[in-house]
């Protein structure tokens, strides 16, 4: 049976990405820590932390946080039913994309805030979420990627489907020609970040080809995105349900209605979950069966 102190000190040291920091957390000495970790990885018979050239967990290290998050979960709900009310809620991570926090995922964070928990929401792109289900540092995230993680489920919730939009104004000054290739290169995109893919495969389904270099503006908020392109400082992909008001009202015009990029979410989490996520999942399964787009062949998947 591995030793919750030792795992807890692990937690710790992860959490706080450094041995001392994670001693002066614990009132104990950094040597402990050393020694707990140690006989830890002892125990299991793996290296659970890269040392440099930052703390990081390793994949052994990842799954015994796994491990930790659910003895923490399923400790805190025995707890619940024994007292209910008498003990502090529980802490639940969730990463989720910045388009689907500002549209979609809004409304029902603020159902799973309802809950008996302390809700704490990691923005990420989601081509990227998984990787902090994998480090721990989340119970679950919405992402693009379709195959799970080892011992979680990656359910469909739909598909949001952006727009190339801009405001008639610039169309008339930069795309009074249509979207043709070489001039496009020389008009401002309107980006989330260096991570965001989207409007590169919008490109490259609208030209057939991949295009390289372009001249792009990044602005990392949705709200801040959209007002870019509003303001007139270039063209750019947004969710439709971020916009419809605007198309209808010609505010904003789609520059190619028969390309637009729908992009397929898949909810991760747990594949045994105790009461606490299991709430949680059918909140966001609930609620994302009402407000995405939903297509024949859609599906879930676990291992």
């Amino acid at each position: 049976m591995l030793d919750r102190l030792q795992l807890e000190t692990f937690a710790t040291v992860v959490q706080c990405q450094h041995f001392r920091r994670a001693a002066a957390a614990l009132n104990i000495s950094p040597g402990a820590v050393s020694q707990r970790i140690k006989s830890l990885e002892a125990a299991v018979g793996a290296v659970l932390l890269m040392r440099e050239p930052a703390v990081e967990p390793t994949r052994a290290g990842e799954a015994i946080l796994r491990y930790i998050m659910a003895v923490r979960l399923l400790e805190q709900e025995t707890l619940q039913i024994i007292k209910p009310g008498e003990f502090p809620p529980v802490d639940i991570a969730i990463a989720v994309n910045a388009d689907s926090l500002v549209t979609w995922f809004e409304s029902v964070s603020w159902r799973i805030a309802m809950q008996h928990v302390g809700l704490e929401i990691i923005v990420d792109d989601q081509d990227h979420t998984v990787t902090a289900l994998a480090r721990g540092d989340v119970k679950g995230c919405i992402s693009t990627q379709q195959e799970p993680l080892v011992g979680f489920r990656a359910d469909s919730v739909g598909g949001m489907r952006y727009r190339c939009v801009a405001t008639p104004e610039f169309i008339a000054k930069y795309l009074y020609r249509g979207m043709k290739l070489p001039s496009l290169l020389d008009v401002p995109a309107i980006l989330f970040d260096r991570k965001d893919a989207i409007h590169d495969r919008f490109l490259s389904t609208f030209f057939g080809v991949d295009i390289g270099r372009y001249r792009k503006h990044y602005f990392p908020s949705p709200t801040a995105l959209l007002n870019a392109i509003l303001n007139g400082l270039g063209y750019g992909l947004v969710p439709e349900m971020q916009i419809e008001a605007l198309l209808a009202s010609n505010v904003l015009v789609d520059l190619a209605p028969a390309n637009s990029v729908l992009l397929e979410l898949y909810w991760h989490h747990w594949e045994s979950e105790p009461e606490p996520l299991a709430k949680i999942s059918a909140l966001i399964m609930e609620h994302a069966h009402r407000s995405l787009v939903h297509e024949a062949g859609a599906d879930s998947r676990s291992r």
